[in-house]
């Protein structure tokens, strides 16, 4: 352990925490996007979209520069009439977004295993860094997780999902293969054990376990306002996906008995379904804001 924890470098500090207060304000305005925008509503206006950040104390300034961000990134698109400015997600950010929240939310029966895997073994350019890095990224949401370098396998049946996203990437020098027939021998089951981290994976269920219990229980109680509401549930929301991107979503049969994640997914599972109502209609007030001043 660093005995340093907790100091930061004077020469980094502050960079660093404008990189991470960046990251933040992108991934709370994705997942309100994505929570309470649907699609084929209007364009949000860039006021309104300020100020529902605002809730989660980022600065106007920071807040509209979030909105540009995204907009270079080819998440959001900008449309201006008159001196109304206003933000929608683009066509592919809500497909994403469409298909993480199938994840995020699904109501998984731990013990529910058919034995069937799902491998994809790939080639790509050595110099395409860019592809190979979505590519991973993309896998790893789908619970692929790497025996090598280049072939992948998860205990779920992803056939369809992976070939749509190799369509969606152009790649096409890859195999998929879909079966019951799996076996692991030992020094590659040894190696698909270690990368899965189950220890890692079972601290972090812990963690959002204790970080959240006491909000689960307000939520149960019905002891929060609308505004109180939005917070609590983005934020708990966003910690879930967190897990559940790290997570390759293992059948019980690979997982000690202790395991904390049944209980975790009850329990995020419950308080998301109790806050969404009064956090939508936070949402819905907030963005009606024409402008922020």
């Amino acid at each position: 352990m660093n005995e340093n924890r907790g100091r930061q470098p004077a020469t980094t500090s502050r960079s660093d925490r404008a990189a991470v207060g960046r990251a933040r304000a992108q991934r709370l305005l994705v997942t309100l996007l994505g929570d309470y925008w649907h699609a084929g509503r209007a364009p949000l206006p860039s006021g309104g979209l300020v100020a529902v950040l605002s809730e989660f104390d980022i600065a106007p300034a920071n807040a509209r520069a979030t909105l540009a961000r995204l907009t270079q990134r080819g998440m959001l698109e900008r449309t201006k009439e008159g001196r109304r400015t206003s933000y929608r997600l683009t066509d592919p950010a809500s497909q994403t977004l469409r298909r993480g929240a199938r994840r995020i939310f699904a109501r998984t029966d731990e013990n529910a295993w058919n034995g069937l895997w799902t491998l994809i073994a790939f080639t790509l350019p050595l110099d395409d860094a860019n592809q190979r890095r979505l590519l991973r990224a993309r896998l790893r949401w789908l619970t692929f997780w790497p025996l090598y370098d280049a072939t992948w396998v998860t205990p779920h049946d992803r056939y369809d999902e992976v070939r749509e996203q190799l369509s969606e990437l152009g790649i096409t020098d890859a195999v998929v293969l879909r079966s019951h027939d799996l076996e692991l021998l030992p020094s590659g089951r040894a190696r698909l054990e270690a990368a899965w981290r189950i220890d890692e994976l079972a601290a972090g269920y812990q963690d959002f376990l204790a970080r959240h219990r006491d909000v689960a229980r307000r939520a149960a109680e019905g002891g929060l306002s609308p505004a109180a509401a939005l917070v609590a549930r983005t934020e708990l929301v966003n910690d879930w996906r967190a897990l559940v991107g790290d997570d390759p979503d293992l059948p019980a049969k690979f997982l000690p008995p202790s395991f904390p994640r049944a209980e975790a997914r009850v329990m995020f599972l419950s308080t998301s379904d109790a806050l969404a109502g009064p956090a939508q209609l936070r949402f819905e007030e907030l963005v009606q804001t024409p402008e922020w001043p």
